[in-house]
């Protein structure tokens, strides 16, 4: 089920997992740091299931939630190493595995040709969000890029989305918010603009269902057939 292009004024996309499958490098970012502690690695599967909220809130999962350890042996300081570790090494690493997933720079062009604003909204850290654009070589898609800062609140907060349409001076009822998980839909019921998730990130299709959304896509050309 595609975007109603003929209404729609801006489109406001995630990156992870809706974009760009960038899985395998959060997950090596992630084991990197664990090794400071000697703790055992995380599997891909597991760590993707807690991507979306922030890096703070993965590593919090991933520090406290690692084999051998006590939940919760992890403090804010510990927490805090951890961030510029991963945060380190991630700069270092944006794109050794990430790609675009199939057709996302075709549907870009496409919604840029009709006149469509397009944005794009992330958890992710603002500087590590610009550097895999820029290494993708889809950054020029994008009129506004918001990745996580002191400023904006992040998802599941609506602000970033209220913030972007006002810029914009687009309308809820003319945006849409494409994600793949649940931060992307509580946003965009959050800033009562219209929503399409996609199954090919870190959710399926039943369990977007069960998330709330009611306009999926299976395949990125499907944001723009009708």
């Amino acid at each position: 089920m595609s975007i109603d292009l003929e209404t729609c004024r801006l489109v406001i996309f995630d990156l992870d997992g809706t974009l760009v499958n960038t899985f395998d490098d959060i997950a090596a970012a992630v084991n990197h740091t664990l090794d400071e502690w000697a703790l055992p690695h995380h599997e891909v599967y597991d760590i993707t299931q807690h991507v979306g909220n922030g890096v703070r809130v993965l590593l919090d999962w991933a520090l406290n939630h690692a084999n051998g350890c006590k939940p919760g042996w992890a403090d804010d300081l510990i927490i805090e190493k951890a961030v510029r570790l991963w945060r380190e090494y991630y700069l270092e690493h944006p794109v050794d595995f990430s790609r675009a997933y199939p057709n996302i720079p075709e549907v870009l062009a496409r919604l840029r040709e009709k006149g469509i604003a397009i944005a794009l909204l992330s958890n992710k850290l603002q500087e590590i969000v610009e550097r895999i654009l820029e290494t993708l070589n889809i950054r020029q898609y994008f009129k506004y890029v918001i990745g996580e800062n002191t400023n904006i609140a992040r998802k599941p907060a609506p602000d970033g989305i209220i913030y972007i349409m006002n810029q914009m001076g687009a309308a809820p009822h003319e945006t849409w918010m494409v994600g793949d998980s649940m931060p992307d839909i509580q946003a965009a019921k959050g800033a009562g603009c219209r929503l399409c998730a996609v199954s090919w990130g870190s959710a399926s299709r039943e369990e977007l269902k069960k998330m709330g959304a009611e306009r999926i896509a299976d395949s990125p050309m499907d944001l723009i057939t009708p």
